[in-house]
């Protein structure tokens, strides 16, 4: 590390999509970045392009004793405090929960729970060392707020999120550290792709084939409407660099069919309009 007065973020899954642009836009900003990645060659555009500001933990989050051994590894690194933590590291599985793999449920909410619970723990003592006010960014989801079918264990793995941000955020006033979510809606990342990709066909045996056809059909066309990833960076630097923080950002696109609409049905009739639209209600 080139200062110890140098601004330091600790940024999880840093291999592509909303981890890879926040990476890169504090390199470019000056800062020292700590990323995550799991494979060897994630981490090669930083590390060949910012060698003296970033540092490159290749590590599987979900291996928890392997993620204890970080604090000493930062210390030998001779970085003995974190300015900002965001934990985005995520996954996205699809399917009818009756018929989904439990194992793949338990791998979305290892990644997007308790890897993040992990995290935020063992980084906590060196962003109590900041001397600028630390500050938390949690990547939620507008599945963070709403529940789509067949993305339940998404869906739940984004609510706890939500649920142990605000806790943090309460917590951690005791330090007079700010605690933001930043939920986007659909974005230009491979996350959705490397999900739906997976599971295309893999519920054609089921009563479920039709509409999770039709939900996958969405997905995709939701994807031409993206924002771009950048639209998320921006309020992430916000969260992190801005006097007074908001509490939580949604960059979501088509915000009023999106988000607010959701918001002003009625439960009842928001049901039956996404049942209907998926052939989820009953004949």
């Amino acid at each position: 590390m080139n200062s110890q007065n140098q601004k330091v973020l600790f940024i999880t899954g840093v291999s592509s999509g909303i981890g890879f642009a926040t990476a890169d836009f504090y390199l470019k900003a000056g800062w020292f970045v700590i990323g995550t990645y799991r494979k060897t060659k994630d981490g090669e555009y930083f590390k060949n392009n910012f060698s003296k500001n970033f540092l490159g933990l290749e590590v599987d989050l979900t291996d928890y004793a392997k993620v204890d051994q970080i604090p000493e590894i930062l210390k030998q690194n001779g970085i003995t405090h974190v300015d900002a933590l965001v934990n985005n590291a995520g996954v996205a599985l699809a399917g009818p929960a009756e018929y989904q793999n439990f194992t793949e449920f338990q791998n979305i909410i290892n990644i997007n729970v308790i890897a993040v619970f992990k995290v935020t723990q063992i980084i906590l003592p060196l962003l109590k060392k900041s001397k600028i006010g630390a500050r938390i960014v949690n990547i939620s989801s507008v599945s963070g707020k709403n529940g789509t079918p067949f993305l339940g264990g998404y869906c739940a793995s984004k609510h706890a999120i939500e649920g142990f941000s605000e806790s943090l955020r309460r917590e951690l006033n005791l330090y007079g550290m700010k605690v933001s979510i930043v939920a986007p809606g659909s974005i230009k990342t491979p996350i959705w792709g490397k999900g739906f990709d997976v599971v295309a066909r893999a519920f054609d045996s089921t009563e479920y084939k039709d509409s999770f056809r039709k939900f996958l059909a969405f997905a995709s066309s939701e994807v031409d409407h993206a924002l771009p990833v950048e639209a998320v960076v921006y309020d992430i630097n916000h969260a992190l660099t801005n006097a007074s923080p908001k509490l939580r950002y949604a960059p979501v696109p088509r915000k009023l069919q999106n988000w607010y609409l959701p918001k002003l049905f009625p439960l009842k009739i928001y049901d039956y309009l996404t049942c209907k639209a998926l052939d989820l209600n009953k004949k």
